[in-house]
């Protein structure tokens, strides 16, 4: 598959980095209210980035081999997520700025987080793939380089609800963080399997995320589909009961966090961006070796909601094998199957579309 648009060229990448880097094995780690008709709007325009707080970069003096001459300030989106622990891990733990780069992370709203990604207000955020598919196509400024992790999307439902499937969902109301989202795409993929058309047989409703328990124990709502902790913490408390996961089924993914980059960032210094995509993953294995460590990170800095033992075991439940070659084998079959939901442009051709989403940094892992 090639991995650039005519036009829009992401100039060759010299594989320079010594065998150690490949990451093919861990290296040695310390211990430690809208209508879905809103769809598509203002899906390719720039929005301006909420900023939360940025937080600085621990810095180190030590200097991966293989990443001479990047130097690099990078802002990174998120949304405050617990499956965004492997980003919060190579700032934390120096993997950053031991590959050259000194990064400031900024707590955004999944409605804006892709246009800021396009627009250049940010260069990097993590998000599932099919998330980011309706945007590219409609052309923002962003491309797909890695996997991350397994697991973190969830659709819960009321403890005494008589839903016991996803086909069950017709015509009722159901409570995501933002049309188009990652829970919101990902999920359309199992109605879809269960002969529902996604865009019109279900009642999207947007609430802001730390609302949506609240409308679910409302009544305002039937099921909640989101990452961590959202639909996770109501289960935990007794308040709902998860009806499905994104790491089960049919639709089972090997990941549900990628690296989206900036299209710009891609084209004028893709050293940097091979440098960014591999020290995120270098914090996904970080994190699948200290559990508990990162569980308390997040705590401690407050990225998360939720308390330490509750982080570590959902953390315990994700796959950290993180891999540019496995996404990119995805990315093709992924489209062809989305674009039966309907949210894609009729005449989309997977290939086509693929081509535009994911780039080959000469990542070997």
């Amino acid at each position: 598959m090639s991995n650039t648009e005519p036009g829009d060229a992401v100039p060759p990448v010299a594989d320079t980095s010594p065998e150690d880097e490949d990451l093919t094995s861990p290296p040695e780690q310390p211990s430690a209210g809208l209508s879905r008709r809103t769809l598509f709007a203002g899906a390719g325009a720039a929005a301006a980035v909420v900023a939360g707080g940025g937080l600085a970069a621990w810095l180190t003096t030590r200097r991966t081999p293989g990443t001479g001459g990047v130097n690099r300030a990078i802002k990174i989106g998120h949304g405050g997520g617990i499956c965004e622990a492997p980003l919060f891990a190579a700032l934390h733990q120096g993997i950053f700025d031991k590959h050259g780069l000194t990064v400031e992370v900024i707590k955004t709203g999944g409605g804006e987080i892709k246009d800021a990604v396009g627009a250049g207000k940010l260069d990097a955020a993590p998000g599932i793939f099919f998330s980011w598919l309706k945007p590219i196509e409609q052309g923002i400024d962003a491309k797909l380089a890695a996997g991350l992790h397994e697991g973190c999307l969830r659709i819960v439902v009321p403890p005494d609800s008589p839903i016991k499937s996803v086909a069950e969902l017709r015509g009722k109301p159901v409570g995501v963080g933002a049309i188009g989202d990652s829970a919101m795409s990902f999920f359309s993929l199992d109605l879809l399997d269960a002969g529902l058309n996604p865009s019109e047989d279900v009642d999207w409703r947007v609430f802001g995320t730390d609302q949506l328990p609240d409308a679910l124990a409302r009544g305002e709502i039937v099921a909640i589909a989101a990452s961590d902790p959202i639909a996770l913490l109501p289960t935990l408390k007794g308040k709902a009961r998860e009806l499905t996961n994104n790491s089960q089924g049919v639709n089972k993914q090997h990941y549900c966090c990628a690296t989206a980059i900036n299209g710009r960032l891609l084209r004028d210094d893709p050293d940097v961006a091979r440098a960014l995509v591999t020290a995120w993953a270098e914090g996904s294995r970080w994190v699948g070796a200290n559990i508990a460590g990162a569980a308390a990170l997040q705590v401690e800095h407050k990225y998360v909601a939720a308390e330490q033992p509750v982080v570590e075991s959902i953390l315990a439940t994700y796959g950290y094998n993180p891999s540019a070659a496995k996404l990119k084998a995805e990315i093709t079959p992924g489209i062809a199957k989305f674009a039966k939901t309907g949210y894609l442009d009729r005449k989309t051709d997977p290939e086509t579309l693929a081509n535009k989403v994911y780039v080959d940094l000469g990542l070997k892992w």
